[in-house]
């Protein structure tokens, strides 16, 4: 936490993109050494991917053995599929000879539970010389082709025939594969190792990690790796940010004695693509920490990478800062609230004892009471949901400031700031017992509001009916906290949203909503702007080991804190990853009282409120110590 003497965020974020970019027109040193012709070859040097994949432990499977029945060959083969090493050779001895020399699985790769939850029916010919074996098992995910983990949809199924014959010394082998990976959980954990690509946000402001799952093996990751990021981002992702490489650049990559070269096949474009390009670079390459310089040249031309001699890309990153993936340059405050007024808490460091210091102008006033509040990223407005959940207000955090109604007349239900200064509201539109009970509630909401589709308007939910509740959710965007337009949000139209907190970089939006079953389930969405309006779509589940979760807040670009419960656990805070496959982390819980609320930034202690009104901090995500009396602590965002 930071003291006094702050500028506003989102300006000091893109003035300093845009000087490390003036900077590398002029031309930073690079490592001189680096011839800046001829072709990129490899060297003898190994590679990357041991980095990549530290405590990776090589699999071996011992091969089928003799005299294994049809299904006991076939779970064989399935569990040799975990090893990627040499090109799948274990798993190839169990394929009859001329499959074993063409097989070459691509696509999807699915992923199921575990072998326990698999189905297997067998069925071999009255000539014992041939069988099939129908494998079926619920799907839990897939990993497609551009690296990305999804989870499955429920209900959905894997459903594949193998043919089987006996070769002539009287062995079964699989004469008709698969032609993709079918995968347990446990071998994804093995086998892959999440990491993140980087690309930017619309305004290119920030970097957004892009999770990807990337086998791990002895084949090269650290080339791989690049090749993926200017082939472009995933699938999912790809209409929510921006590349600073050209859509139809190719590049060719070497490492060697941990120096990668990169040769990107096109025109070397202007100072703000080239450092674009850099940064994408750097913030990928220093998840492996056996790569420690970067040449990088774009149509033959070498592009200087800012840094100091004897700098790695690991230690050295201070020049692309700017544009760090957790959509943060400087320390934030929290904020927390106390007989109605709003307070910040301000600390020399993480792990001192923050100060209060009561918020200037309306906020900290306390005129006017806030079931939730909001503070932007920059830190100079603060938005609330009034008691009552009638009406949105804002305020800036200086002297004299007063409240200003932006929406009213609809029953919203949470509130958070992008990276752009926009505020995002979500408002209860469910018809029957427990939504909007009049008409003229919905025709003040469209009085107070303007579209984002002009054909679309409001319709008066009924009140009443036959005592059903069928739920739904509206969502806004308030430009710069005060232009409402109404989002296209498609998965949220028919459900019950109990919290939306936006990405600080302004890409994705965490939503909790209704299960149907009396609980809350965690998703993530896409954020795309576009000339026809907001959308936001694409909803992945993540946490679904958790029971419920009440509550969730960005700790940065790829991870999110969250306050849930498990099967035998009481609610606490967790930390989720974005990559939808890594389990969830423990961040424990205040001893001695029940949290109701959790919030997060980068580099920051974890903050808690609890039923008996106090506020609690950890650092280690083991240990909580309580602060101050104060409810709801939120950091901007």
């Amino acid at each position: 936490m930071r003291t006094a003497g702050r500028e506003p965020r989102g300006r000091a974020r893109r003035l300093g993109a845009a000087a490390a970019a003036s900077l590398l027109a002029l031309g930073l040193s690079a490592c001189a050494a680096v011839p800046s012709g001829g072709p990129v070859v490899e060297g003898a040097g190994g590679d990357a991917g041991s980095a990549a994949g530290n405590g990776y432990v090589r699999q071996l499977p011992p091969g089928p053995q003799p005299g294994v029945d049809p299904e006991g060959l076939v779970r064989g083969f399935l569990k040799s599929m975990g090893s990627f090493e040499e090109n799948h050779s274990a798993t190839r001895e169990y394929l009859a000879p001329e499959p074993g020399t063409d097989w070459a699985p691509g696509g999807r790769v699915l992923v199921y539970e575990d072998s326990s939850k698999l189905a297997l029916d067998t069925r071999v010919a009255d000539d014992g010389e041939t069988a099939t074996v129908r494998l079926l098992s619920s799907q839990l995910a897939a990993i497609d082709a551009s690296g990305q983990y999804v989870p499955a949809d429920s209900g959905q199924v894997i459903d594949i025939t193998m043919e089987l014959v006996r070769t002539g010394d009287d062995q079964w082998r699989i004469s008709q594969p698969p032609d993709r990976l079918v995968l347990s959980r446990n071998d994804v954990d093995l086998a892959y190792r999440p990491l993140n690509l980087y690309f930017f946000n619309r305004d290119r402001s920030t970097l957004v990690p892009d999770p990807v799952f990337l086998p791990v093996s002895s084949d090269r990751s650290a080339t791989r790796l690049v090749k993926m990021l200017v082939e472009g981002p995933t699938g999912w992702l790809d209409a929510a940010v921006e590349s600073a490489f050209p859509e139809d650049a190719t590049a060719d990559v070497a490492y060697d004695a941990g120096r990668v070269t990169v040769e990107v096949n096109s025109a070397a474009g202007s100072a703000k693509q080239r450092f674009g390009m850099g940064a994408q670079l750097v913030w990928t390459l220093r998840q492996l920490t056996e790569v420690q310089q970067l040449t990088l040249r774009v149509g033959g031309q070498e592009i200087d990478i800012p840094g100091e001699e004897g700098e790695s890309l690991v230690t050295g990153n201070g020049n692309w800062d700017s544009v760090n993936p957790t959509g943060v340059t400087g320390d934030l405050r929290a904020y927390f609230l106390r007989d109605g007024q709003m307070w910040a808490l301000e600390g020399d460091s993480g792990d001192a004892m923050p100060q209060e210091r009561r918020v200037p102008g309306a906020p900290g006033g306390g005129g006017t009471v806030l079931e939730q509040h909001a503070v932007s990223l920059d830190e100079d407005k603060v938005g609330g949901i009034r008691a009552g959940g009638r009406e949105v207000v804002v305020a800036e955090t200086s002297q004299g400031s007063e409240y200003s109604t932006i929406v009213s007349g609809g029953e919203y239900t949470s509130l958070s700031w992008d990276g752009y200064g926009n505020l995002w509201v979500t408002e209860d539109v469910s018809t029957g017992d427990g939504g909007r009970q009049e008409q003229e509630d919905a025709e003040s909401a469209a009085e107070d509001t303007e579209r984002g589709d002009p054909d679309t308007s409001p319709s008066p939910s009924p009140s009443g009916g036959d005592g059903g509740r069928e739920p739904g959710t509206r969502v806004w965007m308030l430009r710069g906290g005060a232009d409402p337009v109404e989002v296209d949000a498609p998965d949220l139209a028919d459900t019950e949203v109990t919290a939306l907190r936006l990405s600080r970089d302004g890409t994705r939006a965490a939503v909790l909503t209704d299960n149907g079953t009396g609980g809350t389930e965690l998703s993530v969405g896409r954020v795309v702007h576009s000339e026809g309006g907001v959308t936001v779509s694409g909803e992945l589940p993540l946490a679904t080991e958790l029971q419920n979760v009440v509550d969730v807040s960005w700790r940065g670009g790829d991870q999110l804190a969250v306050l849930g419960e498990s099967e035998d656990e009481v609610g606490q805070g967790y930390l989720v990853s974005l990559d939808g496959s890594t389990e969830t982390t423990s961040a424990g819980a205040p001893p001695g009282t029940d949290m109701v609320g959790i919030t997060a930034a980068p580099g920051l202690p974890l903050l808690s409120s609890t039923e008996d009104d106090h506020v609690w901090m950890t650092n280690d995500r083991i240990s909580w110590q309580r602060v101050i009396d104060g409810t709801n602590p939120v950091y901007p965002g």
